[in-house]
């Protein structure tokens, strides 16, 4: 059997919730109101950018990023700056990755797993993020390639033709259960969801394993 692992790139294998907190105190404060509670307008984006992503057409991420922090600035009761959009851009282009990242890939790879990830964006978006994996892998699947975003089985079937594997021969690693878990459950995947943030499992998106950091993941993968 092909030994493949796919992983979601934002949140899971790089820091996203610490960039996106980190664009929006920086335009908080670009606005004069460094004091602002953050939660609503970052609230505010993520449910505008889930709607955008679900809607047809599909349009690129980086259109969704600058609409979805349009809606979110007005939620706060902010006009849209070019340099707010200019900033989050630059940030979410160029995010860590987790601390226990680099090892636990490399682990893998010496295990003999090939590695992808599938991820909600454009290409030039995440080409920044990759170099902190610590390690090349060996596909990275977007939206943008697929015309297609998660949890849109769309994209996932894309990816396994692009890695010539079928949904059986792949194990899947995630922070979203939404959006990948969803897959997973559909497509028959065996996944892990990657709890870095102590939400609560939702059955309804069972089976997976559920795991700390993609660490445990990984040692869970190897045996």
């Amino acid at each position: 059997m092909t030994r493949t692992v796919t992983f979601d790139f934002y949140g899971t294998l790089v820091q996203w919730h610490e960039g996106v907190e980190a664009g929006f105190r920086a335009i908080v404060a670009r606005h004069g109101r460094p004091a602002m509670d953050l939660a609503p307008l970052i609230h505010a984006f993520h449910t505008e950018g889930r709607r955008l992503r679900d809607t047809p057409p599909w349009r690129p991420y980086r259109d969704v990023l600058r609409d979805s922090l349009r809606v979110a600035l007005d939620h706060g009761g902010l006009a849209m700056r070019d340099e707010d959009v200019a900033g989050l851009v630059a940030g979410l282009s160029r995010l860590p990755a987790h601390p226990d990242v680099p090892a636990a890939l490399a682990g893998l790879r010496s295990g003999g797993w090939r590695l992808a990830a599938i991820s909600n964006t454009d290409d030039d978006l995440i080409a920044g993020s990759l170099p902190s994996l610590g390690l090349a892998l060996d596909a990275v699947i977007t939206a943008q390639q697929a015309k297609a975003y998660k949890p849109d089985l769309r994209l996932f079937h894309h990816a396994h033709r692009v890695l010539g594997v079928t949904p059986a021969q792949t194990l899947h690693v995630a922070a979203s259960q939404p959006l990948d878990m969803a897959v997973c459950k559909a497509l028959g995947i065996r996944a892990y969801w990657v709890n870095r943030r102590g939400e609560a499992a939702d059955p309804q998106w069972h089976p997976f394993t559920e795991v700390k950091d993609v660490s445990q993941a990984a040692r869970s993968i190897l045996g």
